[in-house]
């Protein structure tokens, strides 16, 4: 019996030596039997690694995966499969294969129980995913204050793993960008922001960023530096009835806030005062001013963003103007309008004129003038819009009270009427015959009659008398006035603004008054000592002019070689009495309060102005030192 025991122990021992084991379980098995075969990774895709092998050998309780990724430390049992599983996939963080791109190495093997089989390992390199595609910006654009916005558009991204918009800002297109904000809707294509300046380029770049954390910046755009505005140009200051009237140029700018007129002081243009236009297709205004004041303005332009450009600086003159001429002769001189500042002038030179006392009408925004050779010239109180009138060269002129008509004497003795509003040539109202001349007309009853005088030849001897007469401004409806003696001869009546008195001059005797209407001869206009005077017949500018208010008239006589200014006082003790010695071609001053005259005096070759009420022994004032100039009225 021992021996058998040992027998089989013997026997046991022999095949235990020879005897391959597969078991698993057992640790005495060949782990080669049971070793996975054949381990291969496949990228799948991106974020995808796919492990497959073979399984050999008997069951067994299943897989264990270990990982290393670089030259880190394995990662035991990263995953733990079940016996019948010959796949694996592993996900990865695309984010950390995007920031360390190195080989992922995996190892394999079997286990069962606390037994492993060997380890078969595998490596691999992911390929790293590229970057996104770039979005440009489209657009930036803004819109003006109140309400202002500026408007970054860009386009959609396409990319498949999408993150976000990293929106950036610069002030130039090649300097530093500054980050503004995320946006993780791709879907949002666009950014709006009140805080901006325009006065500054605004560039604006679009960066894409995938899940990965990879960036792509796209093409950015800015707007330009929104320009100061250009200045607009002061085209005029005019003055007219106690204001400065304003013209320039209308400012272009999309931008546009206003327009300020800056009164300002020289040289160092602090502005005084200031008026706003706030409409950009007006381009003028007026602001009010006080008489005789020189003042200096420029135009500011400003736009929505407060930037300004200013005009050239202009002055403005409330003073009043003088039309003057430097000489009085038959062939006329050159015009000179001027205001009677300081050191504003603005003086117009109107050359080869041939002008003849040059007058202002229609309340000072008009100068008519006689001319050498024509009826005569109308021309804007500013030297422009020159209009010649031609026609019979008047000896003599008158006009209806605001001065849009004329009437005159021609050359031929006939009298014209003009329209001096209408570039039109005058119409002859009478027509001479067996030398019955016509003179001296004048507008009465409130321009819608003429009166004038006219020679009657009582038989064919060219030996008559000069009568009063009225017509209508058509020539028609002629009536006569007074009833001459013998051979009188009536000349220069002159009625008074009250249609009630006419005064006239008897040739050769002196100075009447007549009551009208009914009266057909005057009483004769005496001074002190009872002696009459005979006003000079004065051509081209009238003598005997009625003051305003038809209580006075200034008329000059030419006495022993010299002139006399004389002042005619309706009921006054006496009615003429001497103004001034050397003293012609008066006029009153166009003011209708005041009591003041202006003359050119003989002796001075001058202009003198005087008031009425004083002795003929008082010295008269210098208005101008010209020989011939008037006084524009106030406006």
């Amino acid at each position: 019996m021992k021996k058998t025991i040992i027998l089989m122990i013997l026997i046991l021992a022999c095949e235990d030596a020879n005897r391959v084991w597969d078991n698993p379980y057992d640790p005495r098995s060949d782990r080669s039997l049971w070793t996975p075969d054949t381990l291969q990774a496949t990228q799948l895709s991106s974020d995808k690694i796919e492990l497959s092998w073979l399984r050999k050998g008997r069951d067994f309780d299943g897989f264990k995966i270990d990982k290393k990724v670089g030259e880190e430390n394995w990662q035991d049992s990263v995953a733990i499969l079940w016996d019948s599983t010959f796949r694996w996939i592993d996900t990865l963080d695309l984010k950390e294969v995007v920031q360390n791109p190195v080989d992922y190495s995996y190892r394999v093997y079997a286990y069962a129980d606390s037994n492993t089989s060997n380890k078969i390992s595998v490596s691999i390199k992911p390929n790293v995913p590229g970057p996104p595609g770039s979005v440009n910006v489209l657009s930036v654009l803004y819109t003006l204050p109140p309400n202002e916005i500026l408007t970054v558009n860009w386009d959609k991204s396409i990319e498949g793993d999408f993150a976000q918009y990293n929106l950036y800002h610069g002030i130039t297109e090649t300097g530093v960008k500054s980050f503004i904000r995320s946006i993780d809707n791709i879907n949002t294509t666009t950014f709006d922001t009140n805080s901006f300046t325009p006065l500054q380029e605004n560039w604006y770049w679009i960066e894409v960023e995938d899940t990965t954390g990879q960036r792509t910046l796209g093409t950015g755009k800015g707007h330009p530096v929104d320009s100061a505005p250009s200045p607009v140009t002061l085209d005029s200051i005019t003055y007219t009835g106690g204001q400065f009237f304003f013209k320039w140029s209308k400012s272009p700018i999309s931008d546009f806030e206003k327009y300020v007129i800056e009164q300002i002081s020289l040289p160092d243009s602090t502005v005084l005062d200031s008026s706003v236009q706030n409409t950009q297709a007006n381009t003028d205004d007026s602001i009010k001013v006080e008489n005789d004041k020189e003042q200096y303005f420029r135009i500011r332009v400003m736009d929505k963003w407060n930037q300004s450009a200013w005009s050239k600086v202009r002055g403005g003159s409330s003073y009043q103007k003088v039309v003057k001429v430097d000489f009085i002769r038959d062939l006329g001189d050159d015009i000179t309008i001027a205001n009677l500042g300081p050191t504003l002038p603005f003086t117009h030179l109107l050359s080869n004129a041939n002008a003849q006392f040059p007058i202002w009408i229609q309340k000072g925004e008009k100068v008519f003038s006689l001319i050498d050779g024509g009826v005569g010239l109308i021309v804007n109180e500013n030297g422009i819009n020159l209009r010649p009138i031609s026609g019979e060269e008047p000896q003599d002129i008158a006009f209806n009270s605001d001065q849009s008509m004329a009437v005159f004497t021609g050359a031929d003795h006939n009298i014209y009427l003009v329209n001096l509003n209408e570039d039109q040539s005058p119409s002859k109202l009478t027509s001479t015959s067996n030398n019955e001349w016509y003179g001296d007309p004048e507008f009465i009853l409130g321009g819608s009659q003429l009166m004038y005088w006219q020679r009657k030849h009582q038989a064919n001897n060219n030996v008559g008398v000069k009568d009063i007469f009225t017509m209508d401004l058509d020539g028609k409806n002629v009536k006569q006035i007074t009833i001459a003696q013998n051979v009188d001869k009536f000349i220069m009546p002159r009625m008074s603004p009250d249609n009630s008195k006419i005064l006239y001059v008897l040739e050769a005797d002196g100075l009447y008054i007549m009551n009208y209407p009914g009266d057909t001869l005057g009483v004769e206009v005496t001074k002190e000592d009872g002696q009459k005077i005979i006003p000079v017949t004065s051509q081209y500018f009238r003598n005997i002019r009625w003051s305003h208010n038809g209580e006075k008239a200034i008329l000059w006589s030419f006495e022993n070689n010299s002139y006399f200014l004389y002042l005619f006082t309706l009921g006054g003790t006496p009615e003429l009495t001497l103004l001034q010695s050397g003293g012609r071609y008066a006029d009153w001053i166009n003011d209708a309060n005041a009591d003041t005259v202006i003359f050119r005096s003989e002796t001075s070759d001058a202009m003198f102005i005087k008031d009425v009420s004083a002795s003929s022994d008082k010295e008269p004032t210098i208005f101008y030192n010209a020989p011939w100039a008037q006084l524009q009225p106030r406006q």
